[in-house]
Formats: structure tokens, C-alpha cells, sequence
């Protein structure tokens, strides 16, 4: 049976495209450092790259980028917010691309999808040697205040939740042992629309686990962020959890030359 994604709604797309945050500039010049100042110019695949706002950023860093994406939905909205990249329809577990064709292979927001061995093999058939893989969480910060309150009330909605967080992910982030491996972790913010911050909650599988519930679990956030921030504005807090898997001893695409 082929693969299918779990985000291939059109709604889904639309949530993700509106309001998913994009990543702070410190993780890209990280990638950008770990791969001698050449990112710009790197040959970079974006696998799982849903509506692109990692994709997109690397572009902007001088990369080429191919974007892989499962979700037709989620490849259309990119295609049409990133002119000029190059998209193809497919998953990490099965990359429809030739081998050693990458120095990068990023994932951002989305290895925890993946059958992680198999998106391993795949990782190590399509880098070059001295290849990088590189993958990435956001992670909301709720250690404290209305973030907190909000964790109680997803945990009172869903309590399977918290295996979709973060935090669970990273703990159990399976990689091959033998590999080096480097950790980062980059605190940010960024001040949106309360409606942006609601549309950034449905595009989450968690809620969108809610199934018909999920419409009256938002109206009830709407209330009571209502009332907390009665200028309809909002600060998210972020940790932004980044590791880094080599491939080889060489890092500087420089020595291909």
C-alpha cells in the first residue's frame, strides 16, 4: 500500500500556511556553520516540508532547495507561496531522489513522522560524503502563565497529547548511536493575532484528534484569551530544539572541489 499522509486536508493546509511560526535566525546560521559558511550554494532537500516555511527560509540563505512533501494539499500551498523552488511529491521514508545529491537534508517539525530507520538509510543514501542531516522542533514554552493554563486545558481535552509534544519527541528521538551528533536549543517569540495564535492550535494533530469537539475546545480558547489579552494580541514563546547528525568526518563542501 502506498503512503499516505496524515495532513492531506485541504483545512489543514489552509491552518498551516496562515499560522504555523517559521524558526529563528540562529538555527540557520548554525546550519550555516556546521557547513563551513556554504550554506548559500549548498545543494539542500526539505523533506516533509509541508507548506514550505522552511523551505523557504533557506532559500533565502542562497541554498537550493528541493522540497519533499507527501500531502498534495500541503505541496500545493507551498508550490504557490514559493516560486521558483523546486517541489516533488514523496516521503523521507522513500525519497524520490538520486543518490549523493545532497550536502544538507533537513526536517523541520516533522522526523517524528517518519520511520526513522528507514528515513535514516535514505539520509545516508542521498547526502554526499560529509552530508549533514538536520532536524528541528519548535517547542511552545509552558512552564509558566497562560501557556501553562493552556498545556492543563489540552492535557483536560486530550490526554494523549503530551505525545505529540516536543518534549516527548526529543526524549525519544531515535538515531543511529554510532553518528556524531550535535544539540542547540534557540529561545524566541514572536507577537501575532489572536486568531493567528487559534489557526496555529488547529493545525495541530493533537486538536485536530478532537475530532467535533474541536470547534467548541477553540471557541472556549477564544474566550478565555479574550479576556487575557483584550487588544486581540498575542506572544507566543518558543524553544527551538535543533539536532544535527554528520555524516562523515568533512563537513566543508569546499573539499569536493
Amino acid at each position: 500500500m502506498a503512503e499516505q499522509s496524515k495532513f492531506d486536508s485541504e483545512s489543514t493546509a489552509r491552518h498551516y500556511a496562515a499560522a504555523r511560526p517559521s524558526y529563528p535566525d540562529a538555527l540557520f546560521d548554525a546550519l550555516d556553520e556546521l557547513l563551513a559558511g556554504r550554506l548559500a550554494g549548498a545543494e539542500v532537500v526539505d523533506v516533509a516540508a509541508g507548506t514550505g516555511i522552511a523551505t523557504r527560509a533557506l532559500a533565502g540563505r542562497g541554498a537550493r532547495v528541493t522540497a519533499v512533501e507527501l500531502s498534495g494539499a500541503m505541496l500545493g500551498e507551498l508550490v504557490a507561496a514559493s516560486p521558483g523552488v523546486r517541489a516533488v511529491q514523496g516521503s523521507g521514508n522513500a525519497l524520490p531522489l538520486a543518490d549523493s545529491c545532497a550536502d544538507l537534508i533537513t526536517y523541520a517539525q516533522a522526523w517524528h513522522w517518519m520511520d526513522a530507520p528507514r528515513a535514516l538509510a535514505e539520509a545516508r543514501r542521498v547526502l554526499r560524503p560529509g552530508g549533514v542531516l538536520a532536524l528541528w522542533w519548535n517547542q511552545t514554552s509552558r512552564g509558566s502563565g497562560w501557556e501553562w493554563e493552556q498545556g492543563e486545558r489540552i492535557t483536560a481535552a486530550n490526554m494523549q497529547w503530551h505525545k505529540h509534544s516536543t518534549d516527548y519527541i526529543w526524549e525519544h528521538l531515535e538515531l543511529e548511536p554510532e553518528l556524531p551528533r550535535h544539540a542547540f536549543e534557540f529561545e524566541w517569540e514572536r507577537t501575532i493575532p489572536l486568531e493567528t495564535h487559534l489557526s496555529n492550535l488547529a493545525s495541530k494533530s493533537y486538536i485536530a484528534e478532537l475530532g467535533d469537539a474541536m470547534p467548541a475546545f477553540l471557541d472556549r480558547e477564544r474566550a478565555i484569551l479574550t479576556e487575557l489579552f483584550p487588544d486581540g494580541r498575542i506572544t507566543e514563546r518558543f524553544s527551538t530544539l535543533l539536532a544535527v547528525v554528520l555524516f562523515g568526518t568533512d563537513l566543508s563542501l569546499a573539499a569536493r572541489s
